[in-house]
């Protein structure tokens, strides 16, 4: 449905083209470095990426919801026909789903070769690749003066939009703290109840480009309904697809759209 859906989006409206960089023999390259060259390429320097989602969006890299019943998967991602497509689990914390989105773009430029297995090495790299992609080394090492204390960690991962738990994690990978700082401090987190939510934490990013997309197509006299009639797919499966931005869509929704971006155009 995902992919029908996005056929339909390139007949109707000019969209951003696929812009990830193809890295020939990633076996060669650590993933960390990987991202690094990754933000570099895209202008992102050492500063926190303020969405990830937008930004992926903008680089062609279609972003859809997963239905509440196939929610047992945190995230997957592949390319159609040169398209990438990434799938997420919205009920996880915004914190996460940043992790998610950072993860399955590892996959896509580590892994578009790899045989796609889920072994537990192409998973490790993609973790890598996301850790270093949403936290780069040389930011943190900017950043952090002295010796740290659990209060730091609050800071630090609202700064750079990570949840608490990774942002311990990528202390520890970059020598930050010791050992003995990590398991006390996630220790003292999970007691908190940050392994299972993020208190205090992000409001979920938005799809400015589904969100842009339904309100041109509003503008142009198509609705949900229709819109689900060219898929041939139910109004309900469409919304759970696309973040329920198909429903709030519909005139009479009682949303307000947001101003168009200038990433979409109709096609005539």
């Amino acid at each position: 449905m995902a992919i029908e859906l996005s056929g339909w989006i390139d007949k109707h409206y000019g969209t951003p083209i696929t812009d990830l960089p193809d890295v020939a023999d990633p076996s060669d390259v650590p993933p960390a470095m990987v991202a690094e060259q990754l933000r570099s390429t895209w202008g992102l320097h050492q500063k926190p990426i303020k969405s990830m989602l937008a930004l992926l969006e903008r680089r062609g890299v279609r972003v859809f919801s997963l239905p509440a019943a196939d929610r047992e998967i945190d995230a997957f991602s592949f390319k159609y026909e040169g398209r990438p497509f990434v799938f997420l689990n919205t009920s996880k914390t915004a914190e996460r789903t940043r992790f998610d989105l950072a993860h399955e773009l590892g996959h896509l430029v580590l892994h578009e070769a790899a045989n796609m297995n889920l072994s537990r090495q192409i998973e490790q790299e993609a973790h890598d690749f996301a850790a270093s992609f949403l936290v780069p080394a040389d930011g943190l090492y900017a950043q952090v003066v002295g010796k740290l204390r659990l209060d730091d960690v609050f800071k630090l991962k609202k700064y750079w939009k990570v949840s608490a738990l990774a942002m311990v994690e990528r202390l520890y990978r970059l020598e930050f703290i010791s050992e003995w700082n990590r398991r006390q401090w996630l220790i003292e987190l999970s007691e908190r109840g940050f392994r299972t939510a993020e208190p205090d934490g992000m409001q979920p990013e938005p799809s400015k480009f589904l969100t842009d997309l339904f309100k041109l197509a509003r503008e142009d006299g198509w609705t949900s309904r229709t819109i689900a009639d060219q898929l041939q797919e139910s109004e309900q499966d469409l919304d759970a697809l696309v973040f329920g931005l198909a429903m709030a869509a519909v005139p009479g929704g009682g949303q307000k759209s947001p101003a168009v971006t200038g990433h979409l155009r109709i096609v005539r």
